[in-house]
């Protein structure tokens, strides 16, 4: 039996899938099973993938039809045969010890069934590297499935799976996860082992309307918590999560679309407004970094003006020079 499975699915990946590979293959941690899912690509993909992996009994290489990462990341879900699961996306890659880290503290304390890491955010010609110092708080910013291991039983017993055809399919399911298990469940490991690298193609420079899907996922979330009973428990932090993804991502997201405007940012504050009326007074809004603090207060106070006025002619112009840097 293999302790633990990482997914990568990927598509038309034949710049950075070596890196990928080459970073799961130099794991200090030898006792796993890596599914490579190909999700119907076009270019010299598979080529690299056969080559690299031939010799290595670890690695299963299989080619899909085009249907989404959820549906690629689903379909290694029904394969799996680890005790603990990871998702490594294929423009990324990871540090030697990685997986070796998260392992760790799962043989440590039968309790617990997440770890998660800070991520190295990796731009063209400079990197970040995380750090968290409120746990409760960053689980629920960082969304990422990525930089997390997470115990099989999510994906066996509880049968979860990621939302196809949508976006911010991560969200959904770490989501699920965090607001349903206790505190003594989850750990950090404070070190930068995921490398998480961006590109001009995310969703934060988009113009796409799906950057409004953010309101099926978080609605599915909330249901799902209802369904098991825990919605109570954790109304203040799903609260919270529309004030960071929705009110804070989503309203930034949104200063690339074609569409922006003081009555974008508007109707966005009166969705979570009516879902959340109290959403003022939520006590994790003075956790968040100091930065967002200050711009949610001038939405607590209705300065709309003021925040349309500071991302187009700040942030917007801010982020296109990161974009080429």
């Amino acid at each position: 039996m293999v302790e633990v499975s990482i997914i990568v699915p990927c598509y038309n990946s034949e710049k950075t899938i070596e890196r990928c590979i080459n970073s799961i293959k130099n794991q200090s941690f030898k006792d796993f099973e890596a599914l490579i899912i190909d999700d119907g690509s076009t270019d010299n993909t598979s080529m690299i993938i056969n080559r690299l992996i031939k010799d290595d009994e670890r690695f299963q290489y299989y080619y899909k039809e085009n249907r989404g990462l959820s549906d690629a990341r689903n379909y290694a879900l029904d394969r799996f045969k680890g005790q603990y699961v990871s998702f490594i996306d294929s423009d990324d890659y990871i540090e030697k010890d990685f997986i070796q880290s998260l392992h760790k503290p799962f043989k440590k304390n039968k309790n617990i069934k997440l770890t998660v890491c800070p991520a190295k955010i990796i731009y063209k010609n400079r990197k970040k590297e995380e750090n968290i110092t409120n746990f409760d708080v960053q689980l629920i910013i960082s969304s990422r499935v990525c930089d997390k291991l997470f115990c099989k039983n999510f994906f066996t017993q509880e049968n979860l799976r990621f939302p196809v055809k949508k976006w911010y399919e991560d969200l959904c399911m770490t989501g699920k996860i965090i607001f349903n298990i206790k505190k003594n469940n989850y750990t950090i490991i404070n070190k930068p082992l995921y490398n998480y690298v961006q590109n001009k193609n995310s969703i934060m420079h988009t113009t796409d309307d799906r950057i409004f899907q953010i309101y099926d996922v978080l609605e599915e979330i909330t249901a799902y918590c209802k369904k098991k009973g825990t919605y109570n428990n954790v109304k203040e932090k799903i609260e919270f999560t529309y004030i960071y993804h929705v009110l804070y991502a989503t309203i930034f997201r949104s200063s690339f679309h074609k569409k922006f405007s003081k009555e974008m940012i508007k109707k966005i504050t009166q969705k979570v407004t009516i879902l959340y009326p109290e959403w003022r007074k939520n006590k994790y809004i003075k956790k968040l970094p100091f930065i967002i603090k200050i711009y949610i207060t001038l939405l607590k106070y209705n300065q709309i003006t003021i925040i349309y006025l500071l991302i187009k002619h700040i942030y917007i112009p801010l982020q296109e020079k990161r974009t080429i840097s």
